[in-house]
């Protein structure tokens, strides 16, 4: 039960219950929903496909999520092709399920108002300038991102459905106060502890290592004693950065560039309205027949705020008069934004109910900001940036495109290539698969690398696309195979091996014989004479007291059974530095639970059997689908 407790809040779908599903979506992956349309998808899930693009944005997404998390250890198991397969299977079943909640949210028919995705949208500080919402750093970042505005509102108003149902999961669960109580008791309670603690090494002064158990345990053990295969490399990166840093501009280029393009720098109208919402509410028909009673009012001479405080759905609005902030196009659901922009004087209100999504709306104009052409003072560097941009992304394509020619033109070395586009050739020093130096520490690159035909052939390269900045083509320098330490590199390695093992050996015997007679109650003074040691003085541990006890010691310690009455609990564990300990336990206390520590501790209960419930969905889920994948050609 513990063990569910510590890992409960860690698992992947606790993440995707509590964490931030819109941010995430929305943003950091967004590309991932913009697919290249490959005629082969990565699965199919009831008759929608996953596109391997999509795939290949969640790998990455996994991958670089996880490398910031464990470091430099995921980078080595990253090299392994069977850790990639299997990042890879859980960026696909990821992508599968985020399918499923998609379209089950769509059967429950789950939607999002618009002034919630629009008041979204405003507060997210990617798209703000000094803490205010800059719709041309909002324009821009979607385009870099290969979205236009209505296309990102969609993804918002998806993700915001499907974070509904995973609230619903965790709205809906509770803890009792008789397992946050058991819990508590479990985590808290405290264990009387006496060590014996014996180093390994009393034990290793009298240990002899023959020549024969050497060469036994070197030809036993030959796969722990291996050279790893090595390489160095030559190779010619074009560099997007690198480019850009050396142009220059001529000194009335971005005027220029402004006086030919005033029109993309024209600001649309805005339009400041208010509006009354009539929900569905599972019955359009009556919802309209309420709807065009309120319109029919308000062409009487109705107060148009009046009615939206007593009668609009929406009341969050309702409560100013049903006055929304200032709209811009390509934001609001599109039936409401072209009603609302059809408008023309102050006052008016829309002759006819506006349908949406959502149900009815009567819209009234409040005001209109008439749209303006920027100075160029506050675009210049944008445009400078642009034209910056423009110039670097076509001299990189022209490096790219004549680096890739010379390279295979003249391919046994890279001199000719380096000469037509002068780009330095980098040399490496010699480095295995899992210390492979920047920007080589690419899988494109690996997996060409480490491939031996591509080793045997020692020609150069095809061109390696990076990224839409990087290029690079590589080219084996020096080539060393993975090979088997001999014998004289490790003798010492093994008999220190063997002697540690068999000295562990004795230690456990000894501690063995004096468990047995402490059980018998007989005296053990002669023998804790002879490694020079005693039992600590008794003190209470808790579980996670990892100053006072080794991890391993402490685990044991609270898998022991309760000793009875006046009659300690003993038993031998190694430590995780070798050492072998005795432990005597004594006896149990449960703590107190104050009514901080119940609240938190029932919290995370709930959520324990929150991640529980969406696992079971996504399972049902997947049972009841039909998925299917691509037979591997």
């Amino acid at each position: 039960m513990l063990e569910k407790f510590r890992e409960g809040s860690q698992g992947p779908g606790a993440k995707i219950i509590l964490g931030a599903v819109i941010v995430t979506f929305a943003l950091a992956g967004v590309s991932s929903y913009l697919g290249s349309g490959s005629a082969q998808s990565a699965a199919t899930v009831n008759g929608v496909d996953i596109s391997k693009q999509a795939l290949e944005n969640q790998v990455r997404n996994d991958r670089s999520r996880l490398e910031s998390q464990q470091g430099e250890s995921f980078a080595a198991r990253w090299e392994q092709p069977e850790f990639q397969n299997q990042i890879r299977q859980q960026s696909l079943d990821t992508l599968v399920a985020q399918n499923l909640l998609q379209q089950m949210t769509d059967d429950l028919s789950l939607r999002i108002g618009d002034e919630k995705i629009r008041s979204y949208i405003f507060s997210m500080e990617q798209f703000q300038t000094d803490g205010v919402f800059n719709e041309e750093r909002y324009i821009s970042l979607l385009r870099q991102n290969g979205m236009t505005p209505a296309q990102f509102v969609e993804r918002l108003r998806t993700d915001f459905a499907q974070q509904q149902l995973t609230d619903a999961l965790v709205s809906s669960e509770f803890s009792l106060p008789s397992e946050v109580k058991l819990l508590a008791a479990l985590q808290n309670q405290q264990r009387q502890l006496s060590q014996l603690i014996v180093p390994v090494n009393k034990f290793a002064n009298d240990i002899a290592i023959t020549d024969a158990e050497v060469s036994r345990y070197y030809e036993d053990s030959k796969a722990f004693f291996q050279t790893p295969q090595q390489a160095s490399v030559d190779y010619i990166l074009v560099d997007m950065k690198d480019i850009s840093t050396g142009i220059e501009l001529a000194a009335d280029a971005a005027e220029n560039y402004y006086n030919e393009h005033q029109s993309s720098y024209a600001q649309e109208d805005k339009r400041k309205v208010a509006h009354i919402l009539v929900a569905f509410n599972d019955d359009e028909a009556t919802a309209e027949k309420k709807a065009q009673a309120l319109l029919t009012k308000i062409q009487l001479g109705a107060d148009f705020a009046e009615l939206a405080k007593t009668s609009s759905d929406d009341t969050f609005s309702g409560e100013n008069g049903g006055e929304l902030d200032w709209l811009e196009k390509d934001i609001m659901d599109p039936v409401f934004e072209a009603a609302a922009f059809a408008l023309v004087n102050d006052g008016d209100v829309t002759s006819e109910l506006v349908r949406s999504d959502f149900g009815f709306h009567i819209i009234k104009l409040l005001a209109v900001e008439p749209g303006k052409v920027k100075a160029f003072a506050d675009v210049k560097t944008a445009i400078e940036t642009r034209l910056k941009n423009e110039q670097a992304v076509s001299h990189f394509d022209e490096l790219a495109e004549q680096l890739a020619e010379q390279a295979f033109e003249v391919p046994d070395s890279l001199d000719v290539a380096s000469e037509e586009t002068g780009l330095a050739i980098v040399s490496t020093e010699l480095f295995s698969a899992d210390a492979i130096p920047a920007p080589l520490n690419d899988p494109k690159i690996v997996s060409t690398l480490f491939d031996q035909d591509f080793i045997a052939e020692g020609l150069n390269s095809e061109i390696i696309n990076l990224s839409d900045e990087q290029s690079i083509v590589v080219r084996i320098n020096e080539y060393k195979a993975q090979s088997t330490k001999p014998l004289t590199d490790v003798n010492d390695e093994i008999i220190e091996r063997l002697t540690a093992t068999k000295a562990e050996q004795k230690a456990l015997s000894f501690m063995t014989n004096v468990s047995a007679k402490i059980n018998a109650g007989e005296n053990i003074d002669a023998e804790l004479a002879t490694v020079d040691a005693s039992f600590t003085a008794p003190e209470w541990l808790s579980r996670f007291d990892y100053t006072k006890a080794d991890f391993k010691v402490l685990s044991k310690l609270f898998s022991m059974p309760k000793p009875a009455a006046e009659q300690a609990t003993v038993a031998t564990e190694t430590s995780l530095s070798g050492d072998v300990t005795l432990l005597k336990f004594s006896s149990v206390r449960d703590a107190e639970m104050n009514a901080e520590e119940a609240t938190r501790l029932g919290d995370t209960l709930k959520n324990i059997n929150a991640q529980a419930d969406y696992e079971m969905l996504i399972q049902t889920l997947i049972k009841a689908a039909d998925v299917s994948y691509p037979v591997a050609e």
